[in-house]
């Protein structure tokens, strides 16, 4: 049997206490998301929940990434990204068998019910760690682009909620621009439409 990494043990029991407190943040910047959609333009309809809080987390998670001074970590949150996943799937498990023997009887109490939301909240962060991993590999860029993955993500929603249609335009007066401004303003991020059309159109970096 594989040794554990003690700093693993550690990441995890962080990472536990933090998920409340991550979906409860969830919870308050998704309607903001909505409207950020909303504003941005009438001719898209406006992502679903599910979307939103989607972007939300990308937004959450790239926060710090456009200003960071740091050396590049990446491939070490993706290590333990990756151990995590691997040692979350045994506690998954245990939650469905839970859950399967109390389907075959009457619970007491409101027990259940929490097995259920805990085992839902494990596959949402499991999906979103998958994204996250994807987005934040080396292969991708030698450091991640901000405003270039959160438009991506942005237009991705976009289209799942109008039939593959999404605003292509890159101008600055154009609904995609005009969402970034928000999200960027959000994480304290302040960008003019006309440095995120530059961006976006790989006329500068993002900084």
């Amino acid at each position: 049997m594989p040794k554990t990494d003690p700093n693993l043990e550690i990441w995890v029991e962080e990472l536990k206490t933090s998920l409340e407190k991550l979906d409860q943040v969830l919870g308050q910047l998704a309607p903001q998301v909505v409207q950020w959609f909303q504003r941005a333009t009438s001719q898209f309809k406006a992502p679903s929940d599910d979307a939103c809080r989607s972007f939300a987390f990308y937004l959450l998670a790239f926060r710090d990434s456009a200003d960071d001074k740091e050396p590049d970590h990446r491939k070490e949150a993706i290590r333990y990204g990756r151990l995590f996943l691997h040692h979350i799937k045994p506690e998954r498990r245990h939650i469905e068998r839970m859950i399967s023997a109390a389907s075959r009887g009457t619970p007491f109490g409101d027990w259940l019910q929490q097995y259920q939301d805990m085992l839902s909240r494990i596959d949402e962060i499991q999906r979103h760690m998958d994204e996250l991993l994807t987005a934040l590999s080396p292969k991708q860029d030698a450091k991640p682009d901000v405003i270039r993955k959160l438009a991506s993500v942005a237009q991705e929603a976009w289209a799942g909620a109008n039939e593959g249609r999404y605003p292509r335009s890159t101008n600055p007066n154009d609904p995609l621009c005009r969402f970034l401004v928000e999200a960027l303003k959000a994480i304290g991020q302040e960008r003019t439409p006309a440095a995120i059309s530059k961006v976006l159109k790989g006329l500068r970096r993002t900084r």
